[in-house]
């Protein structure tokens, strides 16, 4: 058994019930993993928050997740888009979308008779102080942080565990498609998604659409970018009809921005 992943049975075994914050990423997977093997699936509940900023991805990996463990699954879903705080899309959003998802996955929990409620933050050497932030005030615990796991750890053991399934790379939240300072709206988060979701069904493994008024860029891998090239009339049409004014494929391909929320 990997190091690592014995010291994080042990930091669970702490409690005698605990609540799993799951996002659908291999985090929370191994956390709810971790959770079950130390205080069996009885003394394990999952809980993820529904909301508008999730792709659709996350919550069938959550079902899928629960349904193996034999872990029930609590949907709570968050009002992010009644968060002015959210909806204006300044440098403090991730601080306030977080804030509404815990304060939703927090209420949730009330009444289930758990004595801690569990995130799959990951150790860092230079931690996200929004998440950290937010985490304090809602006094949620963070096992892979004490038990020193990064994400690459948690690939490791999810292979060492023949789980290697729920090792998925980030998916982060549609909100990181609206350009900072633009106002999010339902509607530009659903043209994203059938956006994304329609390039995905062309055999593409990752997609970004970004999106600002409602003009759209489309990232994909840098070594699939020729190929969008050539399929960029029918789908630039396409998007048009899901309500995009331009569109345009960005070159460079698709650039990492920041995963979060859960």
């Amino acid at each position: 058994m990997h190091k690592k992943y014995k010291a994080l049975i042990e930091t669970i075994k702490a409690y005698d019930k605990v609540a799993v914050c799951l996002s659908g990423g291999s985090s929370s997977a191994l956390v709810a993993l971790a959770a079950v093997e130390a205080l069996g699936k009885e003394k394990v509940e999952a809980i993820t928050a529904s909301t508008p900023f999730f792709t659709g991805e996350e919550l069938l990996s959550c079902k899928e997740l629960c349904k193996r463990l034999d872990v029930r699954l609590h949907i709570s879903s968050a009002s992010i888009l009644t968060n002015p705080y959210v909806v204006s899309n300044g440098p403090e959003r991730c601080y306030y979308c977080k804030k509404c998802m815990m304060d939703a996955i927090n209420r949730e929990a009330i009444g289930m008779g758990v004595d801690a409620i569990l995130d799959g933050t990951c150790y860092q050497t230079d931690p996200d102080s929004n998440n950290e932030r937010v985490l304090g005030e809602f006094g949620i615990k963070c096992p892979l942080v004490g038990s020193e796991i990064t994400k690459e750890d948690v690939r490791d053991i999810l292979d060492e565990l023949s789980m290697s399934y729920y090792s998925k790379p980030e998916n982060a939240c549609l909100a990181t498609r609206i350009s900072t300072g633009e106002p999010i709206t339902l509607k530009k988060l659903r043209i994203v998604r059938a956006a994304e979701n329609y390039i995905k069904s062309l055999g593409y493994a990752v997609v970004r659409v970004r999106i600002r008024d409602l003009d759209g860029r489309i990232e994909v891998g840098k070594e699939e970018v020729e190929e969008l090239m050539e399929q960029q009339d029918e789908i630039i049409s396409e998007m048009k009809e899901l309500g995009f004014r331009n569109v345009s494929i960005d070159p460079e391909g698709y650039r990492r921005t920041p995963a979060t929320c859960l």
